[in-house]
């Protein structure tokens, strides 16, 4: 991890939101043009499962496993 990021909070505060912000409008283009409407029920929950779980288990790597490493 760059030295910024263990010496400033807020800068790893807006890389984390930029990535997270960044996955989800990457993920959701990509949802909407390979996904069709007429799609059973559990596939889109998948998409969504896809679309969320990452961010989540970035920021908590980064706030929460960094933290106590550090």
């Amino acid at each position: 991890m760059p030295r910024i990021f263990k010496e400033n909070k807020f800068a790893l505060l807006i890389a984390n939101v930029l990535a997270i912000a960044l996955w989800i409008f990457i993920t959701t283009i990509l949802k909407n043009s390979i996904l069709s409407e007429n799609l059973q029920f559990y596939i889109y929950k998948i998409a969504d499962l896809i679309r969320f779980l990452p961010p989540i288990w970035v920021t908590y790597y980064l706030w929460i496993i960094r933290k106590n490493k550090v």
